[in-house]
């Protein structure tokens, strides 16, 4: 397991439990809101090597049938050494497939290089009022707040990685700006499908490819100048 960063120290120690001991107090009963039986999930992929990280609301994993299998891949996810799990099921696969359609990379090509950050760690269908007003006193979402704001967001301010704020803004603290700032890009409204312009997704596959993140020949007409 990964423990070089403090956020991840502190996800080593929710163990197989299914919610971090941290949140059991606070969530008390309310737990039940989220869906029962699936594990923690902070976050997808390797958050630390990522070059394109996504924050999100919350993980929705209800189509998934073995949930036994789907806790033991989010708990090796959580050690933070794991790609992208984007053929663990076809929902998975269509779910990254739809976040990083825009950069125009096969998923697999990208699974090493993208990772999600999620604000609260507790799967659902779709993030009600209730359930954001519960995920906004989380200690677990303060942790992902302060790795947000003391990890990635400078990252993405000196441009060593691009930083894609997507849902539920309320939650990450931030306010979208009219403008991106850098490589920090915060979008506005709430859906998940072409979430960026193909503008923005030539950019990072540009970027991408010429600084040799991902293993790839971009085609004559598509090579810039990327910073």
């Amino acid at each position: 397991m990964y423990l070089g960063s403090e956020f991840h120290r502190y996800w080593s120690k929710c163990g197989h439990a299914s919610v971090h001991p941290d949140d059991r107090a606070y969530l008390g009963e309310d737990v039940s809101t989220f869906e029962l039986g699936i594990s923690p999930w902070p976050f997808d992929g390797t958050l630390e090597q990522a070059k394109v990280v996504f924050c999100l609301a919350n993980p929705s994993c209800g189509k998934v049938e073995n949930k036994i299998k789907l806790n033991e891949m989010i708990e090796k996810q959580r050690s933070g050494e794991e790609a992208l799990p984007y053929d663990f099921d076809v929902s998975f696969e269509e779910f990254y497939k739809r976040i990083v359609g825009p950069i125009d990379l096969p998923v697999e090509v990208l699974s090493k290089r993208v990772a999600v950050l999620n604000a609260c760690p507790y799967s659902s269908p779709s993030m009600t009022a209730h359930q954001v007003r519960l995920a906004s006193g989380l200690p677990s979402l303060w942790q992902a707040q302060k790795y947000l704001r003391e990890v990635l967001i400078p990252r993405a301010l000196t441009g060593n990685i691009y930083l894609i704020m997507i849902r539920r803004h309320t939650l990450w603290g931030v306010t979208p700006p009219e403008e991106a700032y850098g490589k920090l890009k915060v979008i506005k409204g709430r859906a998940i499908n072409a979430v960026m312009g193909g503008e923005l997704g030539v950019e990072i596959k540009q970027w991408l490819v010429s600084k040799g993140y991902v293993d790839w020949e971009l085609p004559l007409n598509e090579r810039g100048n990327p910073t």
